[in-house]
């Protein structure tokens, strides 16, 4: 990796671009709430191609990236395929189909797709599947996969699992077989379980199905148990037998589940290649301010142990990891060595301004839900926090929540401007430049930047510009360092 690369991501992802969410309303009925515009992106699948990586996220494709950490986005035909799309390349072609969808086909993983038709069942029966995954065995043969669910035997309960079936590769809409379930719930895997706390013994939600063959065996993972909660994870079963018979539950569940308050929850999503024959796992992380399905996404280092099974040796993370290719052995160790130095620094945090229960503390409580807001008529707010010793500052992560948001109306989505300084020693008021994004002309939501290694013991946010007709607000704001041990 050349020196102008960057060396280092951190989740959320920074993902250019990200597309208003095309929910509808009615999962919101019962709120009342009144209904408003916000941006999400989810349920992601990640094609690793010629060195680079294609991801395909709900609300709006595609994103790729050359380096593994910055991203650009491309539009393409069709572009809101709803929710989880898939491609896959297959037979000099790329096929691709999403959630209520049927099969799409394009010369190029960037489209434009032309509609080939619904799947078809063995018995002529049209269908489009939910949540479906696309896979092409080493022997060539194309396999969908997919969530089904029907009605339970109690009170507001369901059945949902996992289907597979074999494609017909000369018309790879019809199905060579009737689909055959894989597996379904099991109340004894307590992260099924539907809810906060998997309160709900006798239902749970089995979504997000992905194939990954690795080593001769087949990887069947899933999502559960509901994407609005912090316990939603990705877990798997196993085969080795073939991709559509005797699968086994993991020993090692779930695969990536994370409880904290930033990243709060780990699921539906897919695990692909990476560069050196790494693993990733790209996953679905619940917001949930604005809307149910206000979501970001996440990536992490997943590996196989000795049992031949998949698990993340360093879980899910919330702060500065190597990039894809930087570590010579990332599963024994990829971490960049940084931690936070801002976050919960209550009593070392000076906003500008800040409106009525929006205060500055909110930017540095590591959760997504609360968010400092800046009065409107201050013209560059900007936040001071005293880190509280001298720190080595070397990366920062600034997550925006957009203000007023009304696309319809003409307040439109676009880039922050800012810049951020620090302060070498706090009893001297001489600032000094860490990075300038005064001129930023790219809509990063989150937006992670690594920065020059600076001793300092404050550092300062100012807000430059906006987009026109929103107001920014400041989710969270997070410079990362290490403590400078000379001073």
């Amino acid at each position: 990796m050349s020196e102008n690369k960057p060396r280092t991501y951190c989740n959320p992802i920074s993902l250019p671009d990200i597309p208003l969410g095309s929910d509808g309303w009615g999962v919101m009925r019962f709120t009342n709430e009144k209904q408003r515009d916000y941006r999400s992106v989810s349920d992601p699948s990640v094609l690793y191609l010629d060195g680079k990586w294609y991801l395909y996220p709900s609300y709006g494709m595609a994103f790729v990236s050359e380096d593994f950490v910055t991203w650009k986005h491309v539009r393409t035909k069709p572009y809101d395929m709803k929710y989880s799309p898939t491609v896959v390349p297959f037979r000099g072609k790329y096929l691709m189909t999403s959630h209520s969808h049927g099969l799409y086909i394009s010369d190029s993983p960037l489209g434009d797709f032309e509609y080939l038709g619904d799947f078809i069942k063995p018995d002529g029966t049209e269908f489009r599947p939910v949540d479906p995954a696309l896979f092409v065995d080493d022997d060539g043969r194309l396999y969908l996969y997919c969530f089904m669910m029907r009605g339970g035997e109690h009170k507001r309960t369901f059945v949902s699992g996992s289907f597979g079936a074999e494609l017909d590769g000369d018309d790879p809409r019809r199905l060579v077989t009737d689909p055959v379930m894989l597996n379904t719930f099991d109340r004894n895997n307590v992260w099924e379980r539907f809810g906060e706390y998997n309160q709900d013994t006798l239902c749970g939600w089995i979504e997000g199905q992905w194939m990954l063959k690795k080593n001769g065996r087949y990887y069947l993972v899933y999502a559960s148990s509901g994407t609005e909660f912090s316990n939603y994870c990705m877990a798997a079963y196993y085969s080795d037998k073939g991709p559509l018979e005797g699968f086994v539950l993991q020993k090692n569940n779930p695969v990536t589940i994370s409880r904290s308050r930033l990243m709060t929850g780990a699921g539906h999503g897919c695990i692909t290649e990476g560069p050196g024959g790494t693993l990733w796992a790209f996953y679905t992380t619940a917001v949930a301010c604005v809307h149910l399905y206000e979501r970001v996404i996440g990536m992490d280092l997943v590996a196989i142990n000795s049992d031949g099974e998949l698990y993340a040796p360093h879980g899910v993370t919330e702060i500065p990891q190597l990039a894809p290719g930087v570590a010579e052995d990332p599963v024994k160790d990829n971490s960049s060595g940084m931690l936070p130095l801002t976050v919960r620094q209550r009593a070392g945090v000076i906003a500008s301004s800040a409106t009525e229960g929006r205060d500055a503390f909110y930017a540095l409580d590591g959760t997504l839900l609360t968010y400092w807001r800046p009065r409107e008529d201050d013209p560059h707010p900007t936040l001071t926090v005293d880190m509280m010793a001298p720190y080595i500052v070397g990366g920062v992560r600034i997550i925006w929540r957009d203000i007023g948001l009304d696309e319809k109306n003409g307040a439109l989505r676009g880039p922050y401007r800012w810049i951020l300084e620090g302060r070498p020693d706090n009893d001297r008021d001489e600032w000094v430049m860490l990075l300038d994004a005064g001129g930023n002309d790219t809509d990063l939501l989150v937006d992670y930047r690594e920065l020059p290694p600076v001793s300092c013991e404050s550092v300062r946010l100012t807000v430059c510009g906006h987009p026109d007709r929103v107001f920014p607000a400041v989710i969270d704001f997070t410079v990362f360092g290490k403590r400078d041990e000379s001073i």
